[in-house]
């Protein structure tokens, strides 16, 4: 394994360093769920902070209460923790309850409580950076799911190594690495029983459409999609970046919602008035998730093809030359 962990670390390292994710010094709450993925992120993180560049100060745990093995993972972490000598946050948190009275999804509930949460233990530990454990799998795994949603450039870039300070110093690597990586120490993880449920869209590209890509292929597909992803990435970043500045000037806010200047609006290319009303779409409402047929509403209002439309959390219209968006009352 020496020369398969020399890589392991080459590998994460680079990662680390293109993108920033963790400055001289910097120190790291790393969040644990119990998989391989979380456990080898921790074991690979305190290698490579013993060369002195940054630190992991803290361990996370949050309990979704979405499983009946979660007390279990709960207990893993807690084991796992107190044995490799690090401080560790748990909480539990009804997931199923909170996405009820928010009306959201389960995943998009999990995943807003989940960060929430690291957050938080980050800022009481004194944390600069949140590392979690996606990997290439993953990004892979979320190109496909966008792709068959009819996600634009942003969407497809998938998973990013950075978002504020949540950084994925394992985004260049494979799952099937991280879990030799692990065997070779000897080290157990816990399995979430439900990722072999198919009637999980994520769990059926992994299990079913992913193999037969890599028939397809010859080879496996996963190091081409998540290359695919980078690059979607990168010139979604550049659109979002010249969206943000028309927008800045074309949107007016007010206590009742945004306004936004139509002609203006309709005098952007495409790609820029898609992400300008994306955004104001998701201010207007910042708790509710916004799709691209909710954008495509949006837009047949500004082009005069609808009267109104209702969107989550808001009401859309056309007011003298403005496209108004109205928050919904509380």
């Amino acid at each position: 394994m020496g020369r398969e962990l020399a890589r392991l670390h080459q590998e994460i390292a680079r990662t680390i360093r293109r993108h920033g994710l963790c400055p001289a010094g910097s120190r790291l709450l790393v969040g644990l769920s119990g998989g391989s993925d979380s456990v080898a992120l921790v074991l690979l993180l305190q290698e490579l902070a013993e060369q002195g560049a940054f630190s992991v100060v803290s361990l996370a745990h949050l309990n979704h209460r979405l499983r009946c093995t979660a007390t279990r993972d709960e207990q893993f972490c807690r084991d796992f923790a107190a044995r490799i000598g690090l401080p560790i946050a748990v909480e539990s948190i009804d997931v199923a309850a909170y996405a009820h009275t928010q009306r959201l999804s389960i995943e998009e509930a999990a995943r807003r409580v989940r960060y929430d949460f690291l957050h938080r233990i980050a800022e009481s530990s004194s944390a600069e950076r949140i590392a979690v454990g996606h990997t290439r799998d993953d990004q892979a795994e979320t190109f496909l799911l966008k792709l068959i949603r009819g996600a634009g450039l942003t969407g497809l870039g998938g998973i990013y190594p950075r978002r504020g300070i949540v950084v994925r110093p394992l985004l260049d690597v494979s799952r099937a690495d991280l879990r030799r990586y692990l065997e070779s120490r000897g080290q157990s993880w816990v399995d979430d029983e439900t990722n072999e449920d198919l009637a999980n869209p994520r769990n059926r590209i992994r299990h079913k459409v992913l193999p037969e890509l890599d028939v397809a292929a010859g080879a496996s597909s996963i190091p081409a999609i998540a290359r695919a992803a980078s690059i979607s990435r990168e010139d979604g970043q550049w659109l979002d970046e010249l969206a943000d500045r028309r927008f800045d000037v074309l949107v007016v806010r007010s206590n009742a919602g945004l306004e936004i200047d139509v002609s203006g609006l309709l005098g952007e290319p495409p790609p820029i008035r898609r992400r300008m009303v994306l955004a104001a779409l998701r201010l207007a409402a910042p708790n509710r998730e916004i799709g691209s047929d909710h954008v495509e509403a949006a837009l047949e209002v500004a082009a005069g093809e609808s009267a109104g439309v209702d969107v989550p959390g808001a009401r859309v219209e056309l007011r003298r030359g403005k496209m108004v968006l109205l928050r919904e009352a509380r």
